[in-house]
């Protein structure tokens, strides 16, 4: 018989399902239980800060998980479990849309986001627009003057464009690319276009 030296030779002799399988088996997902919930939820909540709505978003996918693994679950027990423990981390607050939008919007303001593009972040965290608005709302009141312009100043701050640009020159080219930038934060051409033609950049601004 002849005697069989390399690995590829060995393989194809002993066939496709001879080498083994190293890979690990994925674990099951752990079965839901007050206990468990409440964990997970404080675990998720020590590393994130949530609205109620993505939270219960969040924890909903670790439900679903659990009762497509274990068909003996009741979803809507679960589901239970959940609502109760919303109503303790609102009781507690631990979950608080109020506070979480208004530190949203100062947070997104000072990173240069315009009105309308936190209003579509926020939306897509699970609040409401009564919380948006409202936070908004606060925050306006707070800046001294525009602020969408206010907002739209720190992010040529930060990108170092219209007033802030290093070279006083600008070509077509980087004049797009700068209006590209003011347009993906979610402003207005009018805003872009008062910016962009701005000499020097304003003394101070507000939060």
């Amino acid at each position: 018989m002849a005697q069989l030296n390399s690995p590829a030779e060995k393989i194809k002799a002993d066939g496709p399902h001879s080498k083994k399988d190293t890979r690990k088996k994925p674990r099951p997902p752990k079965k839901i239980t007050e206990s468990y919930l409440q964990n997970s939820g404080m675990y998720y909540l020590e590393r994130f800060a949530a609205s109620t709505g993505h939270f219960k978003s969040v924890m909903m996918r670790k439900i679903n998980k659990s009762c497509d693994w274990h068909k003996d679950q009741d979803r809507e027990s679960c589901i239970a479990m959940l609502d109760r423990l919303v109503e303790t981390l609102q009781a507690a607050g631990l979950l608080n849309d109020e506070h979480y939008a208004r530190g949203m919007v100062i947070s997104l303001r000072r990173r240069g986001l315009s009105a309308r593009m936190i209003q579509a972040r926020l939306k897509a965290k699970g609040l409401g627009s009564d919380h948006i608005h409202q936070a908004l709302q606060e925050h306006a009141e707070d800046v001294s003057g525009d602020a969408d312009l206010t907002a739209a100043l720190r992010l040529a701050q930060r990108k170092k464009i219209g007033p802030y640009r290093k070279t006083a020159d600008m070509d077509e080219k980087s004049y797009n690319k700068a209006l590209g930038v003011f347009a993906r934060a979610g402003y207005s051409y009018d805003i872009c276009q008062k910016i962009m033609g701005m000499e020097h950049p304003p003394n101070e601004f507000g939060d």
